[in-house]
């Protein structure tokens, strides 16, 4: 069971990942040769990305997880397994090109918890996600409706879970972000369990507070912002997953402060990354602490 882990361990990929923002198209098809629109921040660089992200290596002081992207022939991401096989994230795709359906399957020392994500589309924009979280208890549905910032990205993703019943609403999650220019400089995850529920026994709910504020951009090409856009957003509800975050902003910062709430007791830490570019401008390393992030592209 993840529990508190859970949450430490996107912490904790929040402190190690940067911030981005791509012009993807609204269909999450990557816009390979064209150019960003210009950064209103310092550091903002108009540098034009021509390659995918094919793998990302953490290493905590030996203990090594690597991140695998897999694409079919239109360079569309289809599929993100882990080395050690404990996550693996299938995505298929409508005629149209929007994402018709996201499965995430964990496997942590055999216990395993599936979540399969339908994201619904007005005007080619995703506006809500409808989501199916199972876990050797059950299973249960929440629904995300998003709210978008002038710069294209989400501002809110205002999440309800239901009960084993699917009518009655027991939890709710709230995430909200700023932005300066297009780099993300503060997101504030909230989530509160409704008194007098019967709340299903699942790791992801739980009450607390997440606050990361995020500064310091370079001008170079964010790696976790080459995933495809809506991919990126379809990831961001109840269970986000650090890279979703990290790829709304189109720059990497070098500075991250994380504020974690859990039970009225505040944790906070700030890091500071390091990064070093390849000539195109791609990060292939960053190093924060005694944790070292490795980048490679295709």
């Amino acid at each position: 069971m993840k529990n508190l882990f859970y949450y430490l361990s996107l912490i904790f990929g929040l402190l190690m990942l940067s911030s981005c923002d791509p012009n993807q198209d609204a269909n999450g098809d990557l816009l390979v040769g064209m150019d960003y629109n210009p950064n209103t921040n310092p550091g903002g660089g108009t540098v034009t990305p021509t390659k995918l992200l094919k793998k990302v290596t953490i290493d905590d002081e030996g203990d090594i997880m690597t991140y695998n992207y897999t694409y079919n022939s239109d360079k569309k991401l289809t599929a993100v397994t882990t080395s050690d096989n404990s996550i693996k994230i299938d995505v298929t795709y409508l005629a149209s090109g929007n994402i018709a359906k996201i499965v995430r399957t964990e496997n942590f020392a055999g216990d395993i918890s599936t979540e399969e994500i339908v994201p619904v589309y007005t005007s080619n924009q995703i506006t809500k996600l409808n989501v199916t979280h199972t876990e050797t208890g059950g299973s249960i549905k929440s629904i995300a409706n998003l709210t978008y910032a002038a710069n294209g990205w989400p501002s809110i993703v205002n999440e309800d879970v239901f009960g084993e019943d699917n009518t009655s609403v027991v939890a709710n999650f709230v995430s909200n972000l700023s932005y300066s220019g297009n780099n993300v400089s503060r997101w504030n995850f909230k989530s509160k369990l409704n008194v007098g529920l019967p709340v299903p026994v699942f790791d992801f709910l739980q009450e607390l507070e997440l606050t990361v504020n995020l500064s310091a951009y370079d001008n170079k090409i964010n790696p976790y912002n080459l995933l495809p856009k809506d991919y990126l957003i379809s990831m961001i509800h109840a269970e986000a997953d650090a890279s979703s975050i990290t790829g709304f902003a189109k720059n990497n910062a070098a500075t991250i402060n994380v504020i974690f709430n859990l039970g009225g007791t505040d944790m906070e830490d700030t890091q500071t990354a390091t990064y070093v570019y390849d000539n195109d401008g791609y990060p292939t390393t960053v190093t924060a602490t005694s944790i070292v992030t490795k980048f490679e592209y295709q």
